[in-house]
Parts: C-alpha cells; sequence; structure tokens
C-alpha cells in the first residue's frame, strides 16, 4: 500500500495498425437478428400450397412441412415437447444460460427495444425520441402480435383482408394481448421477467454443476482495479503477474461492498490490476449486475459484459478475456470431467425418448 495516487482514464492509447488489428466478431446482435427475421418470416413459408408451419385450431389439424398431425396425434406433441424440454436441459448442463442469453423471446425483443430506444435517443431531441420510441414499440409489438396469432390462424386470411380486417372474436383477443405483452415486457419489465417471471430462471441451477460455463471475472489479473494513466500495459507487460487467489478475491469482495468491509487500500499505479473499473461492464448488463461481484444466479450468460470488456481492454491494448465464459472448474485450474452425473441424467433420457419416438414412428 501506498500514498494515495488520484488517477483518471484517459484518452486510450492509439490502436496497432491496420496490418495486426483484428476486428472482432460482432455475432451476438447477427444471431439475434436472425432470430428475429425467422419468428417474422416463418407464417410465410409454404409448403405443397399450404403455410408450412400451421396450428390450425379452426380445423383441428397441425402442419408442420408437409408433416399433418390431428387430434389423435397428441401424444406425438407431448413427445415432441418433452424431446425439446430434455434438449434444453441438456444444453443448460452443458453450455450454462445459453438460452437465455441468445434465443430467449424475452431477451431478444428486450434487445430490439433497447436498439429502437437507442436510436431514438441518437437521433432525435428528447420529446421526439420518446414519441417515436414508443411509436415504433407499438408498431413492432403490433406486428408481433399478428405474427403470433398467424402460427395458429391463415397469415394471409390475417393481413391479406382490407382495412378494418375482419378478425374473428379470438384472433382480435389474442392480437392485442400479445402485442400488449411484447410492449409491456420488451419496453418496460424487461430484466424482471427474468428475474420474478420466468420459472427456467429458478430452477436452471439444478441443472448445473462445477463444469458448466458461466461468466467469470478473471479477479487475479483484473485486482486491485482502478484508473490510470495510458501506456503502463497489462499486468503480465509489466511484469506484476497474477495475484494469489485469496489476495484476488478478497480485492474483488471489498470493492463490491464497501459499506462492510470498509473502503479499498489505494495502489501505485504500477501494482494495479488490469480492470481499469470503466464501468462498461454494469452498462450494458441486461440484467444490471456486476460480473465482478461474483456469479450471480440472475446472470443469463449474454456475454454483453464480455463484449464490452474486451473493446476497453484492445482500446487499452491489454490482453481480452479479463472477462469471459468458463467453468468454475475451469476458473480453479481443475481439469475436466468426463463423467458427470446430471450430463449422463439428461443425456440418458433424451436418448431413451428419442428411442421411443423413432420406435411409435
Amino acid at each position: 500500500m501506498t500514498d494515495r495516487l488520484t488517477l483518471h482514464l484517459v484518452d486510450p492509447p492509439p490502436a496497432p495498425p491496420p496490418a495486426v488489428r483484428r476486428a472482432p466478431l460482432r455475432w451476438r446482435p447477427l444471431l439475434s437478428a436472425l432470430l428475429l427475421a425467422g419468428f417474422y418470416a416463418l407464417p410465410w413459408l409454404r409448403w405443397e400450397g399450404r403455410q408450412a408451419l400451421l396450428f390450425d385450431l379452426t380445423a383441428r389439424r397441425f402442419d408442420l412441412f408437409g408433416w399433418t398431425l390431428w387430434p389423435q396425434d397428441v401424444g406425438i406433441l407431448l413427445g415432441l415437447a418433452a424431446v425439446l424440454a430434455t434438449t434444453l436441459v441438456l444444453l443448460t448442463n452443458l453450455a450454462g444460460r445459453v438460452w437465455c442469453g441468445h434465443a430467449c423471446p424475452q431477451t431478444l425483443w428486450s434487445r430490439l427495444f433497447r436498439w429502437i430506444e437507442q436510436a431514438a435517443a441518437h437521433c432525435l431531441p428528447a420529446a421526439p425520441a420518446r414519441a417515436a420510441k414508443h411509436l415504433l414499440w407499438l408498431l413492432v409489438a403490433a406486428w408481433t402480435g399478428i405474427t403470433f396469432v398467424g402460427f395458429f390462424s391463415p397469415i394471409h386470411g390475417l393481413v391479406g383482408t382490407p382495412w378494418p380486417p375482419a378478425w374473428s372474436g379470438w384472433e382480435t383477443f389474442w392480437i392485442l394481448f400479445y402485442a400488449a405483452a411484447t410492449w409491456g415486457n420488451a419496453g418496460f419489465l424487461r430484466e424482471h421477467v427474468c428475474r420474478e417471471l420466468c420459472p427456467y430462471a429458478r430452477v436452471h441451477g439444478v441443472f448445473c454443476d462445477s463444469d458448466t460455463p458461466r461468466m467469470h471475472y478473471h479477479a487475479r489479473r483484473g485486482e486491485p482495479r482502478g484508473p490510470r494513466v495510458a501506456g503502463l500495459g497489462g499486468v503480465q507487460a509489466r511484469g506484476r503477474g497474477l495475484l494469489d487467489p485469496t489476495s484476488a478475491s478478497d480485492y474483488a469482495f471489498r470493492a463490491a461492498h464497501e459499506d462492510i468491509a470498509g473502503p479499498m487500500p489505494h495502489f501505485s499505479a504500477d501494482r494495479l490490476g488490469d480492470c481499469l473499473d470503466c464501468g462498461d461492464c454494469v452498462t450494458v448488463c441486461p440484467m444490471a449486475l456486476d460480473v465482478r461481484a461474483g456469479p450471480h444466479a440472475d446472470c443469463i450468460g449474454c456475454g454483453d459484459c464480455q463484449d464490452a470488456c474486451d473493446a476497453r481492454m484492445r482500446a487499452w491494448q491489454f490482453p481480452t478475456g479479463l472477462i469471459r465464459r468458463a467453468s468454475p472448474s475451469a476458473m480453479q485450474q481443475r481439469p475436466p470431467r468426463w463423467i458427470r452425473p446430471r450430463t449422463l441424467a439428461a443425456a440418458s433420457t433424451l436418448l431413451a425418448l428419442l428411442g421411443i419416438g423413432l420406435h411409435y414412428l
């Protein structure tokens, strides 16, 4: 511990030449866009002259890309639901909350609404931005409601009639209901849906073990955190190296719980870790979490904190990976287990369900 030193983040050092600089792959926004586009386009696909995917309640038939199921085939639908549920359990065990972070409708539409909000705020003054934001939200929500009902009633009948549309009572109710749910959940509730309303968020921990990946902060490299002048380099370049696990955990805990642990000691710039304490990881988190405070049960594993931290590390010419997806075993440098009871249970159940389904088909 040294004398108090006041430091502030300054402009990052110049980026390396284009020949050696590698642009990050922005695959998460692209995946979200593809999944949303798939949802909106799916009701419009045709197969042998009919809507490719249609759960026609009036005709009591389910068309699935040329495969037609009738009410007496309800066992097949239940079996398919069981296969999908077991697949989700196995996926959670092997890869963590990738469903929540990358494919859940709540995540996708919240991300879309947040992007609309940011774009409106960037392009317009405050008052017009708010009006434009809500107008676009309502348009997206309305089209989402129409698309959702289009899986249960032919989509061409919903949008191919002159205005006002000749929707039945149940079609009108569900379009308005789903539009209102989209507008409220994605526009206002957002993370509260994941925390308080989603049943999967409450039980997903049962499917995980010490080898399941989740978002982690590399405290041994990042602590003690703090701003510093540019040009000092990372802990490896400076020769400081990694902290011991006990000291790193202590610094991370004290930084996250200053009210009970007391203020952090002040370190000279050359003793600081690689975390600049810029707060970017907290700002971009859709759940308003600080990954540096330790693993959170509410973390949906979207990786936005990793992207923000890696961008900051690249700007300061530090190695990336200060925040990364890894299992607790990997963070503690323990070898991965090849025999995992929960993995075997989920995989065996999935194989059994698939075997039963193939036998009856």
